[in-house]
């Protein structure tokens, strides 16, 4: 929530405690010497006298006190309350599928990634969003779909999988619970399909461009694709063939590089230039925490290739501030008459 007009309220209400000021002094100084008046002590022990004081002097307060309310009310009301919300209309045809390599040197990444992606799916608005993930073979955990709450459920409960040391696991040095290595199994399943080989890279985003459908629609076609490019097996396609095929498909790359794990420089070389080829982006960093400013520099660069324009949204919720002010003038009216 927002005040558009704050300055306005600000005014209003210095300028009511300047008229209250004035008023003030001005009775202070009009106020007169009290009129004595005879044999009138003994009203003071009249009940109904005594009960006529008690509550002239609540309706008092009580008029003071909810004109205040008042003058309150009407300042903000003035001030315009309203929330606002940035929409950009045009990544309602966007189409967007994450392509994360779940081999063993990953997981740290693909945890951030999915963790930052849920909680950016809170703004979209007509977006499809996918998940596939490999490591020798394939797994589309689902496909392209805007119910949000699906996907939202679906990357958290992905997130806190994958969250999983594989290779320390295995060798003794880190302990986990035995539903912790279920829902690791349970969300890697499918992508362990060939013996022997690990992380085929090329197949793995050859893949993912496969998910896409509605080909004969006008849409923002996008995947981000999570790798450190540590191939060990034998790919069907190259990795250029790969991000070829995936251009010649009208889809956009934006490629996340962790950093090498035991590949040498060869490995990033090969996957900036099949990315940068084709006009592709790559961000790289070895810190997980900077994820989420990688996924928004993806975003602001999608803008940018779609013309998109950001435009703010403003709603205005004059209900509470209007119900309090006209309350406070029946209010006031009323204790008025009851008062005269």
């Amino acid at each position: 929530m927002v005040m558009i007009f704050w300055w306005v309220t600000a005014l209003l209400l210095i300028a009511a405690i300047v008229v209250w000021a004035i008023t003030f002094v001005n009775r202070r100084a009009m106020r007169k010497s009290p009129v004595l008046v005879a044999n009138s002590r003994f009203l003071d022990r009249v009940p109904s006298f005594v009960r006529a004081q008690r509550t002239a002097r609540w309706v008092r307060v009580l008029q003071v006190g909810i004109a205040v309310l008042g003058v309150i009310a009407a300042s903000i009301l003035s001030g315009r309350i309203a929330s606002e919300r940035i929409e950009t209309p045009e990544f309602a045809s966007r189409d967007i599928v994450l392509c994360l390599d779940v081999s063993s040197s990953m997981y740290q990444y693909d945890a951030e990634i999915l963790a930052t992606f849920a909680q950016l799916v809170d703004g979209f608005e007509g977006e499809r969003v996918a998940l596939s993930i490999f490591n020798s073979t394939s797994r589309t955990v689902f496909p392209l779909t805007n119910d949000y709450d699906l996907i939202k459920r679906e990357l958290e409960e992905g997130a806190e999988a994958i969250d999983f040391d594989e290779f320390g696991y295995r060798v003794g040095s880190r302990d986990y619970s035995q539903e912790k290595v279920r829902q690791y199994v349970e969300f890697v399943e499918g992508t362990q399909g060939i013996s022997d080989e690990a992380s085929v890279v090329p197949d793995g985003l050859a893949s993912c461009a496969q998910v896409f459908d509605q080909a004969e629609e006008d849409r923002s076609r996008s995947i981000i694709f999570a790798t450190d490019n540590e191939v060990n097996g034998e790919p069907i396609f190259t990795l250029q063939e790969a991000t070829e095929s995936v251009a010649s498909r009208g889809i956009d790359l934006y490629t996340f590089y962790p950093g090498a794990y035991e590949c040498g420089p060869g490995c990033f070389e090969e996957l900036q230039e099949a990315t940068e080829d084709q006009d592709g982006e790559l961000y790289e960093s070895s810190d997980p925490e900077a994820i989420p400013s990688i996924i928004n520099e993806i975003q602001k660069t999608q803008a940018e290739v779609l013309g998109a324009s950001p435009t703010v949204i403003r709603t205005d919720h004059p209900g509470t501030g209007f119900v309090l002010t006209f309350l406070s003038l029946v209010a006031i009216l009323a204790l008025g008459w009851r008062a005269r």
